[in-house]
């Protein structure tokens, strides 16, 4: 996982590997997941954490799970990002 600054803008790139980890972890698996196994990357506002624009694959994702999402990204990026001051929800 990475974290970019984008001014005012930051952004999360998570490889498949790292969904992959994050939906089979021992004790706390996301048994049905649809980003397992799936580069995402994240566009999110540093003010309030609003996402501003998502991608997975590589592609324009409309159709991702928003709890899923949320999920994963409450666990990987949202603490890191806090850390340096950014925005979450």
């Amino acid at each position: 996982m990475r974290l970019h600054d984008n001014g005012a803008l930051w952004s999360v790139s998570l490889s498949a590997r790292d969904t992959h980890e994050w939906a089979h972890k021992a004790g706390a698996s996301w048994p049905c997941s649809t980003l397992a196994d799936r580069a995402v990357w994240a566009q999110l506002d540093k003010r309030n954490g609003d996402l501003v624009d998502l991608q997975v694959n590589g592609r324009t994702a409309d159709d991702v799970d928003g709890h899923e999402l949320d999920a994963i990204l409450a666990d990987l990026a949202y603490p890191k990002a806090r850390a340096r001051g950014w925005g979450t929800h």
